[in-house]
């Protein structure tokens, strides 16, 4: 009985910990019956797991009556100390582009000198970082704008924040074989073998949509293979990243595509798990959008250089 109870008690011990560091000084605090909804536990246990961090220190308040009770006093440092984990683990496509270089950078920076620690996993593919999201590997994931859309739509993930226009890339274009004078491309027509890799949201969506009228052979294609494969000529035409092609001057002619989704999937967009309220609140507080943006627009232009 006494082992059930101390479980409990650790359990609110960690949850109010969490709690107590997402909030500011001044701010209110929910009620001891308002926590115990949100976490079911009794009502002594929580009030027993709130006097242990005052005693420790960890935590001052301050009742005003009918007006509630507010954080007097706050040590960050002694609130880690009851929490599972000081590390949080963000996952985002690999940085092969100046933009996602700017983006890892304006995060890394975000964090730093921050109490609690910032992990960047690089994994290619919005699938392969959402299943490691939902199987808790990853706390937040960054995505296209696009991609978090659906995901929040299908699967059990929160918005954390959207960032601007252009902040995952430039645009996406439509890749095809250089012109050349006996052959030249003429747009998507019925026959056409078109490259798309499934393991990214965003492509498989943008390929739909440019194929919506036309009867054309799907190929499954990783896509770090797509360039080669139009070179040899087994593809026609895939969805690209405009910015890889500009800095690493791939011998391919690309074409813009007409689409509201295209400015959509230019955004970047940080993701977590519909029940991980902490790491929402932490990412809001810490990933301030303009200074992360700034960074990465200083990574573009050269003025700095990467560091994550």
């Amino acid at each position: 009985m006494k082992e059930t109870q101390y479980q409990k008690k650790g359990i609110a011990l960690i949850y109010l910990a969490k709690k107590f560091f997402t909030l500011s000084v001044g701010d209110r605090i929910p009620t001891v019956d308002e926590l115990c909804v949100e976490t079911d536990t009794s009502r002594g246990t929580m009030q027993n797991a709130l006097e242990t961090l005052k005693e420790d220190g960890a935590i001052k308040t301050l009742s005003r009556g009918h007006l509630g009770t507010f954080l007097l006093e706050q040590n960050q440092d002694k609130l880690l100390n009851y929490m599972d984990d000081r590390n949080i683990v963000c996952a985002m496509p690999l940085p092969y582009t100046k933009y996602y270089e700017g983006l890892s950078t304006g995060l890394y920076k975000a964090f730093e000198n921050r109490q609690l620690n910032l992990n960047l996993a690089y994994v290619n593919g919005s699938v392969n970082r959402l299943n490691g999201l939902i199987g808790n590997r990853f706390d937040f994931i960054m995505t296209s704008g696009l991609t978090a859309d659906y995901l929040v739509e299908n699967y059990n993930v929160q918005l954390i924040k959207m960032f601007p226009d252009k902040t995952n890339v430039s645009s996406h274009v439509l890749v095809h074989k250089k012109n050349t004078v006996m052959k030249k491309y003429t747009g998507i027509h019925d026959g056409m073998n078109v490259g798309v890799d499934s393991h990214s949201i965003d492509y498989k969506l943008l390929t739909n949509e440019v194929i919506k009228n036309h009867k054309v052979n799907l190929v499954e294609t990783p896509y770090n293979q797509m360039v080669q494969r139009i070179e040899n000529g087994s593809l026609d035409v895939a969805i690209w990243n405009r910015d890889e092609i500009d800095e690493k001057n791939y011998p391919i002619d690309f074409e813009p595509i007409n689409s509201d989704l295209i400015e959509k999937a230019s955004q970047a967009a940080l993701l977590c798990r519909r029940d991980n309220d902490f790491i929402k609140e932490i990412v809001e507080k810490y990933a301030d959008t303009k200074k992360i943006t700034f960074v990465q627009e200083l990574v573009i232009s050269g003025e700095i250089l990467p560091e994550y």
